[in-house]
């Protein structure tokens, strides 16, 4: 994101060290009046997310709202995600494959809750950052995941399932070879997860 320049009052915004309620109406009513309409207004909307590094209480809901808005409603295929539109999202929330903002990761997952189709390549990815978490604590589910325990808990499965409800309004029953090494890896059929060198 080197070469994004931002506007005012969005770059006044992204300046700030506190969001407040405020700052997200300012928003609403002067830069995405329309809402987020190209991905350039996603990508400014990220960059404003990640350049405050505290944010009041009404931000996260404005946040995922908007950008699933924009993800799952706005772009095409309107209601489902496609590969392109799931690469776009993993390029823009992670960085070598691993989520590590808490807030992107809820993104991540409520955009699979709300999308009527996902391809292999977001779940897959989904339940890599479940599989990072428990295995090598690595990620943003690793601190939210409420333990150090490398065995299932009653959170991972929770967030497992949301994956595979996703899945089964795209596919019905059918899961793909690669999620089924995944869930494998994960240990959702044995309770053990298996390390990246076992996988």
């Amino acid at each position: 994101m080197g070469e994004l320049h931002l506007s005012y009052p969005a770059r006044v915004i992204a300046g700030k060290i506190r969001l407040t309620a405020e700052d997200i109406d300012i928003l609403r009513d002067h830069v995405f009046v329309q809402g987020l309409s190209t991905s350039q207004d996603a990508v400014i909307l990220l960059a404003i997310n990640n350049s405050c590094s505290e944010k009041c209480p009404e931000w996260h809901h404005y946040f995922i709202e908007t950008m699933t808005d924009f993800i799952v409603r706005y772009c095409y295929p309107q209601g489902a995600m496609d590969e392109f539109n799931a690469d776009w999202l993993i390029s823009m929330i992670s960085t070598r494959g691993v989520v590590s903002s808490p807030i992107e990761l809820e993104l991540l997952f409520h955009v699979i809750d709300m999308a009527s189709h996902i391809p292999e390549s977001l779940s897959i990815f989904a339940l890599e950052q479940i599989h990072l978490a428990i295995s090598e604590e690595t990620g943003a589910w690793a601190g939210m995941r409420g333990s150090r325990r490398h065995g299932l808990l009653k959170a991972d499965i929770a967030l497992v399932s949301r994956v595979m409800s996703a899945i089964a309004r795209s596919r019905g029953r059918h899961l793909t070879p690669g999620e089924r090494r995944m869930l494998g890896r994960i240990g959702i059929l044995t309770g053990q997860p298996q390390t990246t060198a076992a996988a």
